[in-house]
């Protein structure tokens, strides 16, 4: 999650995407619908796909989150 966090706020234009497959709590699955973009189950994969192809043609509306923070080196 740490990576991901990461990931998306280094790169403001990354489309995050995770599949999950299996049982997941209700409480997880919201914590990580607050990071990447896409949590979708496998079975959701083709709809997905659709989404990403999207994308990588140029539909911004289908990021979701840009997570923006900053560190600054302390001045005292």
């Amino acid at each position: 999650m740490f990576s991901a966090i990461n990931w998306k706020g280094n790169n403001k234009e990354l489309l995050g995407v995770l599949i999950v497959d299996g049982a997941w709590t209700a409480v997880t699955l919201d914590i990580l619908t607050r990071v990447f973009d896409y949590v979708v189950p496998i079975s959701a994969s083709r709809k997905l796909a659709k989404t990403i192809a999207a994308y990588l043609a140029g539909d911004q509306s289908k990021l979701k989150w840009i997570i923006d923070f900053r560190i600054s080196k302390n001045q005292h």
